[in-house]
């Protein structure tokens, strides 16, 4: 029921959700957030999800989902991604024969729409027709990535004639440069993929983007869109996170980083930190007693590979992925959070650090991630490729003026920038985040709140 109308009935919402425990992946959090706020503030959710994820892009673990939330699976019929490489490999090894370089995998391309993941469509549609009409759903919420769940949210709404809220973690087909993976894709592929966006957004009666400045790049490429797209970020659910006055810092100087490094092989930036700790090494800055770098993700070998290659095997630890709480706590102990990001995206990473108290080591772009950091994060450190513009310094001197932005990503100022927290904390000059500011408006608790009104307001459902 609603709260604030106890007579009412409560409103059922179907949740399309690839990502959803036992998966660990990030793209989890959005979706069981939404799922148990919808439900704290008097709705239904039903949330429908995959039993048989494809374990090239998904890691499972012991997750658990949240409690009184109707949960139910579906089976993807195929997971395309391994045979798809292995058909690569055989083709890359006969035109090899032919002294001709394969340098992608075209069968991707070929037959993957809207990705590769849509062997999960049949029988997620067919069961996700069968809950609205057994339990009488309202409306329909889909997650996305991946965007195979876009289509399946849009035959719902074809069959049922349900309104559709499609909310992209991410972006799909948009036409910018610097969204390199969408920017890469061959003509022929690109054109497909904007057909399918566009009907994706046509079907859908709300649309929800995650930064405002992937809600710009939308609205300039997709206008019709204008009066019902909107912004809810990815956020923190504060439920969840430990109090920092109970934890102590490591004994060393302690920077972590969690999740994926390397977003591209061709990434300019994305070694200037290992750089730097090989500068600060070779001039007896930091050693293996003093200092440590820990890394927890997928890339391990990866990070050990650059770790070795720069000679700071010894300050560098990467290990695998480990469950959502410990990191939290291995975050609390740490004296920096190094983050990294693409262009027109912010990590959760970043609104979970800066929840926890812990300032930032942030080599990103200027943009709506550098503005969040300021505005909460007094002795953080931002390292950009770009000059900041007057309105960006005019942001900095009010909200945050000792934190320090440097316009040139290179080791010798990420070197510069640690050198500086590790004499602010000798020193007892590092400030707190403003966590309690912060978490008025990027909880995930008073996101779904917005969520809701936006459902009120543009579907008059309350």
């Amino acid at each position: 029921m609603n709260p604030t109308n106890p007579n009412s009935q409560p409103k059922r919402i179907l949740m399309i959700a690839y990502y959803y425990p036992p998966l660990t992946d990030v793209g989890c959090k959005r979706s069981v957030a939404f799922a148990k706020y919808f439900k704290k503030y008097g709705w239904e959710p039903y949330v429908l999800s995959v039993k048989n994820p494809d374990k090239a892009f998904c890691s499972l673990g012991d997750d658990m989902t949240p409690t009184g939330i109707y949960t139910e699976y579906t089976y993807s019929l195929i997971n395309i991604y391994k045979l798809l490489g292995k058909i690569n490999g055989l083709f890359s090894r006969f035109m090899g024969l032919f002294k001709i370089k394969i340098k992608r995998n075209y069968f991707n391309d070929l037959f993957s729409f809207p990705d590769l993941f849509w062997g999960w469509i049949p029988l997620t549609t067919i069961k996700g027709i069968k809950l609205i009409k057994k339990h009488n759903i309202d409306l329909i919420y889909v997650s996305c990535k991946p965007f195979s769940s876009a289509l399946i949210g849009v035959l719902l709404k074809f069959f049922t004639k349900k309104p559709l809220i499609l909310d992209f973690r991410d972006a799909y087909s948009l036409e910018a440069k610097k969204l390199i993976w969408i920017s890469s894709r061959p003509r022929f592929r690109k054109k497909l993929d904007k057909i399918f966006e566009t009907i994706f957004l046509k079907y859908a009666d709300i649309f929800i983007i995650v930064t405002e400045k992937l809600k710009e790049l939308y609205l300039r490429q997709y206008p019709f869109v204008i009066d019902k797209i909107f912004t809810i970020h990815n956020g923190v659910d504060s439920e969840i996170i430990p109090d920092s006055k109970l934890n102590s810092k490591y004994s060393k100087f302690t920077i972590v980083y969690g999740g994926l490094y390397f977003y591209e092989p061709y990434e300019r930036n994305s070694e200037f930190f290992f750089e730097a700790l090989s500068i600060l090494k070779k001039g007896g800055l930091i050693t293996n007693r003093s200092f440590q770098f820990l890394f927890f993700g997928n890339q391990h070998d990866s990070i050990r590979q650059v770790a070795k290659k720069y000679h700071v095997e010894g300050l560098v630890t990467a290990n695998s992925r480990v469950p959502f709480t410990d990191i939290l706590t291995i975050i609390l102990k740490s004296h920096l959070h190094l983050i990294r990001n693409r262009e027109f995206a912010i990590p959760v990473k970043l609104f979970e650090a800066i929840s926890l108290n812990i300032p930032l080591l942030a080599t990103i772009p200027l943009g709506e991630a550098q503005d969040i950091i300021t505005k909460y994060s007094p002795s953080s450190y931002i390292i950009t490729e770009q000059p900041a513009e007057k309105e960006t310094e005019a942001i900095i001197r009010r909200y945050s003026p000792s934190s320090l932005i440097v316009s040139d990503p290179s080791a010798d100022n990420i070197s510069g920038a640690i050198l500086d927290a590790m004499d602010k904390y000798r020193k007892g000059e590092i400030c707190d985040n403003y966590v309690r500011d912060f978490l008025k408006r990027y909880s995930r608790e008073n996101l779904t709140l917005k969520l809701l009104g936006i459902l009120k307001d543009q579907l008059n459902i309350s």
